[in-house]
């Protein structure tokens, strides 16, 4: 029984504290796993897609024959989906997840950093905890990955956003000369 707190001591070592306002820590009342509800619409036919178990994986498929990256948690095919150009892409701050609504780009850019911190230590420690073979909550190991996925999709959008109003001024500005 004595070497399960030394190898708890031991482990604690290799943690990182990771500051982040505790209100960040509030991702919504929506459940990351239940990734079918967050799938984009398809690019090319506009039609919804299906979200199915296909050969021990899940994929994101629509009936006009555009399938997405597979993934071995459904809300990973989810966002890889909804992160490919096959996909409409919504903008930053309609994604169910984080409180992005009505936050300016630096604003949430500032948060998802934060986030992004939170969950990929989170995620770490999950997966020493696994490799040591110690009990911890295989649910929320998912839920972790889940949401990190999520998160980094939310940076791309919010950088695509970024990328248009710099297109949009740069025509404004060429226009004018």
């Amino acid at each position: 029984m004595s070497a399960r707190p030394d190898t708890v001591r031991a482990s604690a070592v290799h943690d990182r504290y990771v500051d982040i306002d505790a209100a960040w820590l509030d991702f919504g009342p929506d459940d990351p796993l239940e990734a079918d509800r967050w799938v984009n619409d398809c690019m090319a036919c506009g039609k919804a897609p299906t979200l199915a178990f296909v050969d021990l994986r899940w994929q994101v498929r629509c009936e006009c024959g555009q399938c997405g990256t597979p993934g071995q948690l459904a809300a990973i095919a989810a966002v890889n989906w909804n992160k490919s150009p096959l996909s409409l892409h919504p903008a930053y701050d309609t994604l169910p997840f984080f409180g992005l609504q009505g936050l300016s780009i630096p604003r949430a850019r500032e948060k998802l950093i934060g986030v992004r911190e939170y969950l990929e230590e989170q995620k770490r420690r999950c997966e020493r905890r696994l490799r040591a073979r110690e009990p911890f909550g295989h649910r929320y190991f998912q839920r972790i990955r889940a949401y990190l996925a999520w998160a980094i999709y939310a940076q791309g959008l919010l950088r695509e956003t970024e990328h248009a109003i710099l297109a949009s001024a740069q025509a404004d500005v060429t226009g004018r000369c």
